[in-house]
């Protein structure tokens, strides 16, 4: 007896989500007084700008307290856009920065439980704060530079990767005597970024310590709308000026000095590996000037490189977590050895190898890597130590730092 209905073609289920994590997700913590419906050292979650009004943080509240707190926010979502989720807090402005790495970070990426995927810190001083230089930036923000990259090795003990903003305020001296961030003594902070940029015409609405501030906001807003693969400093993609309403179109320096009065300086100050917006001739608007951290460039004898920009580290953590949502179901589960060797059967090693192939492929698809490869190790023992050995071999995207050619007249080809 035949069905009536002729065929039937039912819908096949669907596995997990191998794209479920939002690579946005961002957090942000400002030093700062209590605003009206948040008190200090409580994390919170906001996804608009209407969200952080309702808190009290407003355009009055850093006009009245002389804050940037509002500004870091609401350029964080003119870059980032709106119902970008931020994981936001605020601690007491006598906390300094090193110790805000230190404490206060690990509180706002447990409170994120890990969706965190870059993390800023700005800082509001009081007006009678005295800020001392060494190496010709704040001693707090040089003393901070291993406490951020601490905090980063404690959020990746605990697979919370991310990377890590410091604004690098008060920037002062000249660029040939400021620390070279990519050569600091006994230190490779590759999760760790300096900012000492500034959108000089809001900055001159300012006065005091407020006005050489650097806006950790802006660059926060463009790493999360970023691709983990790109550069924040996209020529092509990320222009930071909006001439309607009059953001960043005079960059400048947080010693609150224009990139116009400092032309001399800048390329020192690219080459020691600060952030900062910078203008192109024939080209209009505001670009960010590069993806630096405070790490120098290594390429090993088995020519591997280490993590020596923002995007590098994006696409490494993006690999780590992705990698180890879909290899975790597997922790405990059987798989048939060989009667000989007692070792993983081909089989076996070709299906397990093809979990991290399926994450590499969908970073392959989405633009993300150029090359993505598993290999297990046949010898990996199941059977007493139980454990899985596995490496990975990644070929980034590459990215165009700088074009060089040569141009001439010929009477003929």
């Amino acid at each position: 007896m035949s069905d009536l209905s002729g065929i039937k073609i039912e819908k096949g289920r669907v596995g997990s989500n191998r794209r479920n994590a939002s690579y946005a997700i961002s957090g942000l913590i400002i030093s700062a007084i209590a605003a009206s419906a948040l008190a200090l050292d409580t994390p919170t979650t906001v996804y608009n700008m209407n969200d952080v009004k309702a808190l009290g943080i407003t355009a009055e509240y850093d006009s009245t307290n002389n804050f940037n707190a509002y500004r870091h926010i609401s350029e964080f979502y003119r870059n980032a856009g709106e119902g970008t989720e931020l994981h936001l807090m605020l601690v007491a402005q006598t906390v300094n920065l090193p110790t805000i790495c230190e404490t206060k970070g690990k509180i706002l990426l447990a409170h994120a439980k890990g969706k965190i995927k870059q993390i800023a810190i700005a800082i509001n001083l009081p007006d009678e704060t005295v800020v001392v230089p060494l190496n010709g930036i704040p001693t707090e923000v040089y003393n901070a530079i291993p406490k951020a990259q601490g905090l980063y090795e404690w959020a990746d003990s605990h697979f919370m990767y991310c990377q890590i903003i410091l604004e690098c305020y008060q920037h002062t001296g000249s660029a040939a005597s400021s620390a070279n961030l990519r050569e600091l003594e006994n230190l490779e902070a590759d999760k760790v970024t300096l900012v000492n940029g500034q959108d000089f015409l809001y900055a001159s609405t300012k006065t005091g310590n407020a006005q050489k501030f650097a806006d950790v906001g802006t660059v926060l807003g463009v790493m999360a709308k970023a691709n983990v693969n790109q550069n924040i400093g996209n020529n092509e993609i990320f222009d930071i000026t909006d001439a309607v309403k009059g953001v960043w179109i005079e960059p400048g320096i947080s010693s609150h000095k224009t990139n116009t009065e400092l032309i001399e300086d800048l390329q020192t100050l690219e080459d020691k590996g600060y952030v900062f917006g910078v203008t192109y001739t024939g080209l209009a608007g505001v670009r960010i000037n590069n993806d630096h951290v405070c790490a120098p460039i290594v390429i090993d004898a088995d020519n591997k490189v280490n993590e020596h920009t923002i995007a590098l580290g994006r696409t490494s953590d993006k690999a780590r977590r992705e990698l180890r949502s879909v290899y975790l179901p597997k922790v405990k589960t059987d798989w048939l050895l060989d009667e000989t060797t007692g070792k993983l059967r081909p089989a076996s090693i070709v299906a397990l190898e093809d979990i991290g192939d399926k994450v590499f492929g969908d970073m392959i698809r989405n633009g993300e890597i150029s090359y993505g490869k598993t290999t297990v190790d046949p010898q990996s023992d199941l059977i007493v130590e139980k454990e899985l050995l596995v490496s990975y071999v990644i070929i980034p995207r590459g990215n165009i730092g700088e074009i060089k050619g040569t141009i001439n007249f010929k009477t003929q080809v």
